[in-house]
């Protein structure tokens, strides 16, 4: 009997370890609201950290937080992680007086700072640093490319049916849904709507030709230009479907056939109405067209020398600047205010590279070199990305940190076969335009046979 009923117990027993061996496997990882639980945050008392845990990871790491006062509250605490460049927010899961739970954001790859702040009051950094190891990739969004062969078609209809020719800009909308201009050649002169999630790409205007697009900062509206003049602008919006509506004109400036290749607009914080575009004329001028009255503005002039296409153009909101890719001069140069408003006059500067030398060399801001530099854009922490066009086919970065010039993407002088994968062998095609999206997506649109291609960094 005896030995019966132990056999008995075995499986009872055997169960029982297991259950209790899969709630401590599974402690540190399984996230619940603990507002009842832990010893409520004391703000007579310090908030102290005495460790974390794992060191390391990537975004959504699951990251342990020890130490002691935090509260039980979790909407009571916030956790930030320094990158060099800001505080990224972290998603704080749950708190129990003593641990606290979160997910670690989306970082510049490196070490980071972590800080707690409980009670919007008490603030307590770690002891040590927790190692970002950021991820890039680079993969195909949409079209055919040289799948088929070469030549001059465009075609809509799903991610892979697509077509596209002689791309000038590309703006990413947001939840993965991207707009693309195009040249003056009929098979290309067409905005193109491409929804990567309903896997479709529409004609939404044809006959156009229109440069680089602004965006708002809500990314609720799209505004572009005609090329050469008069200068016709458009605007697009997302509650009428993205459909063109002309909205002014822009008048000619300098001598010879004017062109505007660009138009940016800033941010609220420093245009709170959002109704300013501001564009460069080929010809050295510098001005804006205000959507609201459809009036322009001329800011400044013979602030760099004429090129056939001006270059692209891209706002600054950290320094309060501009950029502007001068391909045949091979460099970037700062466009600035002289005086307390953008209309008391500007300047410009050569920001980086040298107008005497043609070439791919990564460094210093005065050492670095551009060979044709065209589309461009801004992320979150006030890097620059550059697409090199004609040949050149790598992705530049101009580092908001230290200024240094860096290829994060692309293959130099390779532009054959098209290919995806890890940024360093990547192969673009001519790249041609670069927009961001602010979720750490880079949407790449090509020029002769053009795919368009995302540069994730995550």
């Amino acid at each position: 009997m005896k030995s019966k009923k132990f056999e008995f117990l075995l499986p009872i027993l055997f169960s029982g370890l297991l259950v209790f061996a899969h709630s401590c496997k599974d402690e540190t990882y399984v996230y619940q609201q603990d507002s009842d639980k832990g010893t409520p945050f004391n703000p007579n008392l310090p908030v102290e950290i005495t460790g974390f845990m794992p060191d390391s990871g990537k975004i959504a790491e699951k990251v342990v937080i020890n130490g002691s006062n935090f509260g039980n509250i979790a909407s009571e605490v916030k956790v930030f992680f320094n990158d060099g460049y800001s505080d990224k927010e972290a998603s704080v899961i749950s708190v129990n007086g003593s641990s606290i739970y979160c997910l670690a954001p989306r970082l510049s790859g490196g070490d980071n700072q972590i800080k707690v702040i409980v009670s919007e009051s008490t603030e307590t950094v770690a002891p040590k640093t927790f190692h970002y190891t950021a991820s890039a990739y680079v993969s195909w969004v949409a079209g055919i490319g040289l799948r088929d062969g070469t030549g001059a078609f465009y075609q809509d209809g799903t991610l892979a049916e697509s077509h596209f020719h002689k791309i000038m800009g590309i703006v990413a909308l947001g939840d993965d849904q991207i707009m693309t201009f195009g040249s003056y050649e009929s098979m290309a002169n067409k905005v193109r709507f491409i929804s990567v999630n309903d896997n479709r790409v529409i004609t939404l205007q044809d006959g156009v030709y229109l440069g680089k697009p602004a965006i708002n900062e809500d990314k609720t509206a799209v505004y572009a230009t005609t090329l050469n003049p008069t200068h016709t602008v458009y605007e697009y919006r997302k509650d009428n479907g993205w459909m063109p509506y002309r909205i002014g004109e822009i008048p000619e400036r300098g001598s010879g056939y004017d062109h505007i290749q660009s138009m940016v607009m800033m941010d609220k914080e420093h245009d709170p109405a959002q109704e300013w575009l501001y564009f460069c004329h080929k010809s050295g001028y510098f001005g804006r067209f205000n959507i609201n009255t459809q009036q322009t503005e001329d800011l400044g002039e013979n602030l760099f020398d004429q090129a056939d296409y001006v270059g692209y153009l891209v706002y600054d909101k950290f320094n309060n600047c501009f950029y502007l890719s001068h391909h045949t001069k091979y460099c970037i140069y700062k466009i600035s205010k002289t005086g307390a408003t953008w209309t008391d006059g500007v300047r410009s500067d050569i920001y980086a590279g040298s107008p005497s030398q043609s070439a791919v060399v990564d460094g210093s801001l005065a050492d670095a070199r551009f060979r044709d530099p065209r589309g461009m854009c801004m992320d979150d922490d006030g890097n620059l990305y550059i697409c090199e066009f004609n040949n050149s086919n790598v992705i530049r970065k101009i580092s908001a940190l230290d200024g240094y010039v860096s290829t994060v993407a692309g293959t130099l002088n390779v532009e054959s076969p098209q290919t995806n994968g890890d940024p360093a062998e990547a192969i673009f095609l001519d790249p041609r335009d670069i927009s961001y999206d602010g979720n750490g997506n880079f949407f790449i649109a090509e020029w002769w046979e053009a795919t368009i291609r995302r540069y994730a960094v995550q």
